[in-house]
């Protein structure tokens, strides 16, 4: 149900889903037919959970009826812990083929990036686990206030088939069932919508997210950066080549032989793509 409440934009038929890694990570997806998906609570940017209260309290704030405003404020602001009772993970692509930004973080001299018909890797993965959600992440600031009033104002309520004021007001003369069912909806559909909304500063990563609630799978763990992260392993058909459509070799990676040993790698593993090197140009 909770899936109903969300304006997500999907890829088409036509999306190319890229994968900026390191190239032991890069052998590893195309020998393994696997991909890594990360528990939403350990992500590279800390702040990215919290962000979305701060889009909602801006909403809050611009109401024009006092009584609605602290209400909601006192609800959604002391409520933080239901982000966190279920368990996410999630796997996250770009729509961007040669990203500045995604190079510097995931291997700008020993990196690769991996084109993929994003369909066909969505298709592939759901056989594996069942996909909760997937979309474009929304970056725009004035976009993701018209998608939480639309959430708050109308679509929660019309759920209950009340308007937000007859909500309130049932509260308020003590009939709590109707305002606690709306919490319940709006909590929930609030700790999905975070994980799509990014601050507009991130907007050149184009990210695209898949979104697994509660797997079933065994949660393994790795080091980073002196800490461990959590995650599930997402595991394609291996009799089924990956749908790559190109990879492209680093800035920092220019040599003969990181393009023709990946060259090498591909057709040992029957790929016949394209290997491309980054027309970005960086010398440190």
């Amino acid at each position: 149900m909770l899936r109903r409440f969300l304006s997500l934009k999907e890829m088409d038929e036509s999306t190319s889903l890229y994968h900026y890694t390191k190239c032991q990570s890069a052998q590893a997806i195309l020998n393994g037919h696997s991909f890594y998906a990360t528990n939403t609570q350990f992500l590279n940017d800390v702040n990215e959970m919290q962000y979305i209260l701060s889009v909602v309290d801006e909403i809050i704030m611009e109401m024009d009826k006092p009584m609605w405003s602290g209400i909601l404020k006192h609800l959604i602001m002391e409520n933080i812990e239901e982000f966190h009772k279920y368990e996410y993970y999630l796997i996250s692509f770009s729509t961007k083929p040669d990203s500045l930004t995604l190079w510097a973080e995931f291997g700008d001299k020993t990196g690769y990036n991996l084109e993929f018909n994003g369909m066909e890797l969505r298709n592939l993965i759901k056989a594996d686990e069942d996909i909760f959600c997937d979309g474009y992440v929304i970056y725009n600031r004035d976009h993701q206030k018209r998608i939480l009033e639309q959430l708050i104002m109308e679509k929660i309520p019309q759920e209950l088939h009340r308007s937000l004021g007859s909500v309130i007001e049932a509260m308020r003369v003590g009939i709590n069932e109707p305002f606690n069912e709306y919490k319940f909806n709006l909590q929930k559909a609030l700790a999905l919508y975070a994980l799509f909304f990014k601050q507009p500063e991130y907007a050149s990563e184009k990210e695209y997210r898949f979104v697994f609630r509660d797997p079933e799978k065994t949660v393994h763990f790795r080091e980073q950066n002196g800490f461990l992260l959590p995650y599930i392993v997402l595991n394609c058909p291996v009799d089924e080549r990956l749908p790559v459509r190109s990879v492209t070799v680093a800035p920092k990676n220019h040599t003969d032989l990181a393009r023709r040993g990946m060259e090498y790698y591909l057709r040992s593993l029957g790929y016949e793509v394209p290997v491309k090197l980054s027309s970005l140009k960086l010398r440190y």
